[in-house]
């Protein structure tokens, strides 16, 4: 890597993010929809699971501590479920990223690329997860230790502690704390797809660093991609708090119909933030060069790799990567000996400069 891109400009980026959905828009909406069903099915288990072995604990005409012992094991196996699914949940987000940032790169790309950590048993993505799942399972302990403290200080939720309401404010606040502490962290599985060589811990301290003095600068970008389709969910959701319940069948019609409505958009928002992260990646890492027309057909006759990408009309851009080759997850056999290459590496045109990428 030449050297980190401070703050690269929001109408370049917005222009390869536009091409990127342009091309992409569908194949990348079908996939998030795809992460989200996997996500949403297999979250069912821990929890059934738990709720499962407590009633019949609770039910069991079996002496006390038998009893007790029963509901230690259900919530001790409820936990090593919910961690696993933990890790299966950021192995797949590893997928996704290595979509969206194909996509970006204009490289072929199918849907079994969601499923890439698993085909190709990359250590460092398992690792990186098992490492994200230990850091959020301590920060929700952490969050909840200090929500009950502030809510017993402040006598908030007073005799309502297992009310829908008080539920409903500790999981808003743990999402909340959840994705701001993601934050920092955004790239990782982009360093762990791109930079073949690169070590766990140091992804993680490279994505720090690439963000470091521009988080509000990347979280502009990243709102600013998500675009209508965000003030849309906002105005979806609020229209829908305040419409009254039970106020016949009519009523029920248009609430049914404005909330299929947001959960269109919102997919749509998922999938625009998913692509809009890795090309703020590719553009402070310097993978994405601009040139204009003219200078990219210099750079192909002196024998650079990959092709010139196509702009609108004075300039063009190019993400490292630019694939030469035209291959698919479910056909693609990279080797993977000693340097545990994914699938990901070709060789690259950054705007007319050549970078291998890849296993020569």
């Amino acid at each position: 890597m030449e050297g980190i891109v401070k703050k690269p400009q929001y109408k370049i980026m917005h222009v390869i993010f536009n091409q990127c959905m342009r091309l992409n828009f569908s194949k990348a909406l079908f996939t998030v929809f795809l992460f989200t069903i996997i996500e949403m099915l297999l979250s069912t288990i821990p929890f059934y699971f738990a709720m499962g072995t407590s009633s019949a604990a609770s039910s069991a005409s079996a002496s006390a501590p038998a009893a007790g012992a029963h509901t230690l094991f259900g919530a001790v196996l409820s936990f090593f479920l919910t961690a696993a699914f933990i890790i299966f949940v950021f192995m797949m987000l590893y997928g996704m990223f290595c979509v969206t940032a194909r996509m970006v790169q204009k490289k072929n790309v199918t849907v079994g690329w969601l499923f890439i950590a698993f085909r190709k048993k990359d250590k460092r993505v398992l690792v990186s997860s098992i490492l994200f799942t230990v850091f959020y399972i301590l920060l929700a302990f952490l969050t909840g230790i200090l929500f009950n403290l502030v809510v017993d200080k402040t006598g908030a939720f007073e005799g309502a502690k297992n009310s829908s309401s008080y539920i409903m404010c500790f999981f808003m606040i743990m999402a909340l704390v959840f994705i701001v502490s993601f934050i920092p962290f955004s790239f990782v599985h982009l360093i762990l797809y791109y930079f073949k060589d690169s070590k766990v811990f140091a992804s993680f301290a490279l994505s720090v660093r690439i963000l470091w003095g521009q988080v509000l600068h990347y979280l502009g970008f990243v709102i600013y991609a998500a675009g209508t389709s965000l003030i849309s969910v906002i105005l979806l959701s609020l229209v829908l708090f305040f419409i009254p319940k039970n106020m016949g069948t009519s009523v029920g019609i248009v609430t049914m119909f404005l909330s299929i409505l947001r959960l269109f958009e919102y997919y749509k928002v998922l999938s625009r933030i998913l692509i809009a992260i890795p090309v703020y990646f590719f553009f402070t890492i310097g993978a994405i060069k601009l040139c204009k027309p003219d200078q990219a057909s210099a750079a192909e006759g002196d024998g650079a790799e990959g092709k010139a990408s196509e702009g609108d009309s004075a300039k063009a851009a190019s993400a490292d990567g630019e694939e030469t080759d035209s291959k698919d997850a479910e056909g693609e056999d990279a080797s993977t000996n000693g340097a545990n290459v994914s699938p990901s590496e070709d060789s690259a045109s950054l705007g007319g400069e050549s970078a291998a990428k890849g296993e020569k």
